[in-house]
């Protein structure tokens, strides 16, 4: 399924190669989330076998994915977004080896990053090799995407329906009020509970617009320490090992420090310290301790890169 927001200048791209497939998708539900432009409107009868549910506000990528979940019926899930494409054997190589893998819950694909829009040539370049993967027993993925929360994104993640029902609270999927980092928070569930397939070779295009890297760091770490919060809570129904709860928490102290960062440089150092004081509470650490000294004493630098993530 698709969810869909302003992308007029992508969608049709990315049917095209899902239409274009060498395994053809059983079926294609778009979620457009209230667009400006419907995306009824902008794919007109070209793609008659796309389903279009158009929901009557913007309501978040979050919902419009458990919108689109409720509705296919087929035994793998894809949540493909609207701007990224899929190389042409992506269906067939996944399906094929979930297939052969019964207790995998997903296999999670390769892919090129776009950074100038010219997808068309990574796409022309592309030449289909013998996939190269990774089996993951359950509890390992999980080590692994932790590690590496940029190796496994939606687009290229085919997941296997059964499992996806299974993580399903109060009929929802994707956790409403997560407005942010939804797919670590699914991906964590899914290899936490479930062996898992990784194809280390290339299968689609990651298309990054200018505008989905995000301009808001505080607002995208802060999401990820309440997600990272909602795994720690979700300790014993994902059967959590004692290793990756606390790896959890030191990802979530991780977060808290920079969003604290980030209010201190914009001159809200009350706020940034209230944070860094409520994480240290829950888990000290002498480097948590510090960064509040800090910046309650106007000392923290204001300096800092930090690379930019499709939130």
């Amino acid at each position: 399924m698709i969810p869909a927001y302003n992308c007029d200048a992508t969608i049709c791209g990315t049917l095209d190669a899902l239409l274009g497939q060498s395994r053809a998708a059983d079926e294609i539900v778009i979620v457009d989330d209230h667009s400006e432009n419907p995306v009824s409107s902008l794919i007109g009868d070209n793609y008659p076998d796309v389903k279009i549910i158009r929901h009557d506000r913007n309501m978040g990528v979050q919902n419009a994915r458990n919108t689109g979940f409720a509705k296919v019926t087929g035994d793998y899930v894809l949540f493909l977004d609207a701007d990224d494409i899929l190389c042409p054997e992506f269906l067939e190589i996944s399906a094929s080896l979930l297939e052969k893998n019964g207790d995998c819950g997903g296999c999670f694909g390769g892919f090129y990053k776009c950074f100038d829009g010219n997808f068309r040539a990574l796409i022309e370049r592309h030449q289909p090799q013998e996939p190269e993967v990774k089996e993951f027993s359950q509890g390992e993925g999980l080590t692994f995407y932790l590690n590496h929360t940029g190796e496994f994104i939606p687009s290229f993640a085919l997941l296997r329906k059964s499992v996806l029902d299974k993580l399903c609270h109060s009929g929802y999927l994707f956790h409403p009020e997560l407005d942010n980092n939804q797919d670590f928070h699914l991906f964590a569930r899914v290899l936490a509970r479930n062996d898992a397939l990784h194809v280390k070779n290339p299968l689609g295009v990651y298309y990054l617009q200018p505008d989905s890297i995000s301009r808001d760091q505080e607002k995208a770490w802060s999401a990820r320490a309440v997600a990272v919060e909602s795994l720690i809570e979700l300790a014993e129904e994902l059967s959590l090992s004692d290793f990756h709860i606390a790896f959890l928490k030191k990802m979530r102290a991780t977060a808290v420090r920079r969003v604290a960062r980030l209010l201190s440089n914009q001159g809200q150092r009350k706020e940034a310290v209230k944070g860094l004081a409520k994480e240290l509470m829950r888990a000290p650490s002498l480097k948590t301790f510090v960064l509040l000294l800090l910046i309650a004493l106007g000392l923290q630098r204001k300096k800092m890169n930090y690379a930019g993530q499709k939130y």
